[in-house]
C-alpha cells in the first residue's frame, strides 16, 4: 500500500457539554430606584351613602308649623292632578291647602270608623223602644254604645286621661281604649261618666291594681261569663 493511500482519520471531538444559563438578576431597591416610577392607578372613589330625610314638623311661630316630607312619584302625580281639578277653589295650586283639606277628609274618615261619628247623627226613634239605645238591656253588655265613645273622646280631647299620683297626665294620643272607672266585672256600667280613655299600658296598669298582677294566669271579669278567657301579659308602667 502506497503512503499516498493512507489516510489519518478525524480526531474525535468531545461532545458539547451544555451549561444552564445563569438565572436573571432579580432587580433590588435600586435598580427600582433607577427604573422609571410608573404612575400609581387611580382609585375610584366611594360610593355615596344613600340618606334617608326624615319628615320635618317644626313650629315657626305661634300657630304655625312648617312641614317637610318627601313623596314618590305616584303621589307626585295624585298632587298634579288634585292641583288641576281645584284650580277654581284653589287657583294658586297651593299644596299646603290640599294637604289641609287632604286631612280634614281623613280626619272624618277615620272618626267615623272608630267612634262612629257623623255630620248629621241619626235622630231619636218616634216610637218608644224602636231604637236599641233606649231600651233596657237585659243583659249587661260590655259594649260601649257609639255616642258614648264620641262624648269621652270629645271630654278626654283624644289623649290618655290617667293622671300619676304626682299629677302628671299621660301624653299618649295612639293606641287609646275605652275604660271603665268602675270595672265591667264590679257592675260599672257603659256610661260618659264612667267611660274614659286609656293608653294601652294605663288600661292594663289599672286592671292590675283592681284585679292585682296575674303575671300569665287567665282570669275571667264576669261570674259565670261564657266569653272566653283572655291570656294578659305583664307590662312595665313608667308614672
Amino acid at each position: 500500500m502506497s503512503p499516498l493511500s493512507v489516510r489519518k482519520l478525524p480526531t474525535a471531538r468531545p461532545a458539547p457539554t451544555l451549561v444552564p444559563a445563569a438565572p436573571s438578576p432579580v432587580p433590588g431597591p435600586e435598580a427600582a430606584t433607577l427604573a422609571s416610577p410608573q404612575p400609581p392607578p387611580p382609585i375610584s372613589p366611594p360610593p355615596p351613602l344613600l340618606t334617608t330625610r326624615r319628615p320635618i314638623i317644626e313650629t315657626t311661630s305661634p300657630e304655625r308649623y312648617r312641614v317637610q316630607f318627601t313623596i314618590g312619584k305616584e303621589s307626585h302625580e295624585r298632587l298634579r292632578r288634585l292641583q288641576a281639578l281645584l284650580r277654581r277653589e284653589i287657583p294658586d295650586g297651593d299644596p299646603a291647602a290640599i294637604f289641609d283639606r287632604a286631612l280634614t277628609l281623613l280626619l272624618e274618615k277615620g272618626e267615623k270608623a272608630k267612634l262612629g261619628a257623623a255630620a248629621k247623627p241619626r235622630p231619636r226613634a218616634i216610637r218608644r223602644g224602636a231604637d236599641r239605645q233606649l231600651r233596657t238591656p237585659v243583659v249587661a253588655s260590655r259594649d260601649v254604645p257609639m255616642h258614648i265613645k264620641r262624648a269621652a273622646e270629645r271630654r278626654d280631647g283624644g289623649q290618655c286621661a290617667f293622671v300619676s299620683k304626682g299629677g302628671h297626665r299621660c301624653t299618649e294620643r295612639t293606641f287609646l281604649e275605652f275604660h271603665h272607672i268602675v270595672p265591667y266585672a264590679q257592675g260599672g256600667s257603659a256610661t260618659v261618666e264612667n267611660i274614659s280613655l286609656r293608653c294601652r299600658r294605663h288600661n292594663q296598669y289599672e286592671a292590675d291594681l283592681v284585679f292585682g298582677p296575674h303575671g300569665a294566669s287567665v282570669i275571667r271579669e264576669a261570674r259565670g261569663s261564657q266569653e272566653p278567657a283572655r291570656r294578659v301579659i305583664p307590662i312595665q308602667v313608667f308614672e
